[in-house]
Formats: structure tokens, C-alpha cells, sequence
């Protein structure tokens, strides 16, 4: 059985900041101003050796610059090798009231009671299950299961509203693919891939664009349709 590292409190002789880290740390990145430092003990051959357990890895990339980096799969936060940004990569569940913004790696829950009165949510998955005003991005798919009235736009891999959801937006809504049950409002809504309208959806805007369209018996779609070729066909 490996001996248990311990932590050490170290300073950022950049800005000053204190963070936590492994007692053999080499280097590390400061996570308050992104500077890059090595260990002072780096170069010393005396400390304590200890055998490592194999750390499974995963790819990530930082939703703000695009720098993939590996992270270990049980990391609950890491930071940006590239330009410093903390990145949260756990799960989220807003159960009341929220006015900040949201910014993860991992899943966002909008429970039944919640209300996300943010600027902006951005998370890989989001759960609409209460309300939310401010502008969602879902980087692998939106589900909405409640009502929500956006006062900007939406966006991401996939868009799919439950039978019986609303989603309301002031500005366009742009993702890959769509399956809509319930009723989607908006001025615009693109769709670089396939559009499915299901037997209790309804789409109302000025103007729609996909790949394909798909209405089941049923379903409504008042808007401007346009078709369009995929990028590299």
C-alpha cells in the first residue's frame, strides 16, 4: 500500500496567492493569476519518494480558449494550462433562487423549484426542470422540462423540450440537432443537423434552418423554413 501524500500550503511568487498542494509537487499553476511556477524543492534528490497508483485520465477542454488538457477522472476542479481559467468540472443542482452566472465542465440541474435569473449558464449538460431568464449554453445537450422564458438566446449540441415544456427566447437559438415535444418561441432558430417535431411539439419564429425536417402528425411548425447543405458535403 502507497504512504498518503500530504498537503502543503504554497505561495505564488507572482501575485502571493496561498493554494494547497501535494507535498512533491514540481510545478503547478497559480490559481488565482495563471502563473506558471516550479517547486523549490524541485531539484532535490533527498525528499521522500513514494510509489504512485496509476491516475486514470481524461480529455478536457477549456470552454474558454479551446486547450485540450488531460485531467484525472475523479478531479473535481483543474485549471487551464493554457490561459489559467478555473475550471469546475463537477455537477451543479440549482434548487432556488440563482442571480450569478454558471460556468462547468460537468451537468447543471434547474430543479422544480429553481430559477436561474443569471446572465449566463454554461455547463456540457443542462436540466431545465424550474425557470431561467438568462442566456443557456449546453456544450452536449439543453432538456427542458419546464417553462422558461429567456431574455438572450440559447445554444449547443442538442435541443430537446420535453411534452408539455416551454422554451421562450428574445434572440436566436442555435444548436446541432433538435427534437422538440413540447413548444419552442424564438425569432430564429438554426440547426446545423436534423430538426424533429414531435406529435404534441409546436415551433413559432420568424424563420428556422437545418439539414433536415422531421413533423410528425400533429406537430406545428410557423416559421420561414430554410434547408441547408452541411458544411463539407
Amino acid at each position: 500500500m502507497s504512504a498518503a501524500l500530504q498537503k502543503i500550503e504554497v505561495v505564488c511568487p507572482e501575485c502571493g496567492q496561498k493554494q494547497m498542494e501535494s507535498e512533491n509537487f514540481i510545478s503547478t499553476v497559480c490559481r488565482d493569476c495563471g502563473h506558471y511556477f516550479r517547486s523549490a524543492r524541485a531539484g532535490d534528490s533527498g525528499r521522500r519518494k513514494i510509489r504512485r497508483a496509476v491516475i486514470r485520465k481524461r480529455e478536457l477542454a477549456c470552454a474558454e480558449c479551446g486547450a485540450v488538457q488531460e485531467v484525472a477522472e475523479e478531479a473535481q476542479s483543474s485549471t487551464c494550462l493554457q490561459c489559467g481559467r478555473h475550471l469546475e468540472l463537477g455537477h451543479r443542482e440549482i434548487t432556488g433562487d440563482h442571480f450569478g452566472s454558471v460556468s462547468l465542465e460537468g451537468e447543471l440541474k434547474i430543479g422544480p423549484a429553481g430559477n436561474f435569473s443569471g446572465p449566463r449558464a454554461r455547463a456540457a449538460r443542462i436540466l431545465l426542470q424550474g425557470r431561467a431568464s438568462g442566456s443557456l449554453e449546453a456544450a452536449e445537450w439543453l432538456r427542458v422540462e419546464g417553462q422558461a422564458r429567456l431574455r438572450a438566446g440559447a445554444s449547443g449540441g442538442k435541443l430537446e423540450i420535453s411534452a408539455g415544456a416551454v422554451l421562450e427566447t428574445g434572440e436566436p437559438v442555435l444548436f446541432q440537432s433538435g427534437r422538440i415535444d413540447g413548444e419552442l418561441r424564438c425569432p430564429m432558430a438554426r440547426f446545423a443537423g436534423p430538426l424533429h417535431v414531435g406529435p404534441a411539439g409546436a415551433i413559432t419564429a420568424e424563420r428556422i434552418g437545418f439539414t433536415e425536417l422531421t413533423v410528425e402528425p400533429g406537430g406545428k411548425v410557423r416559421a420561414v423554413g430554410e434547408a441547408f447543405v452541411p458544411a463539407g458535403v
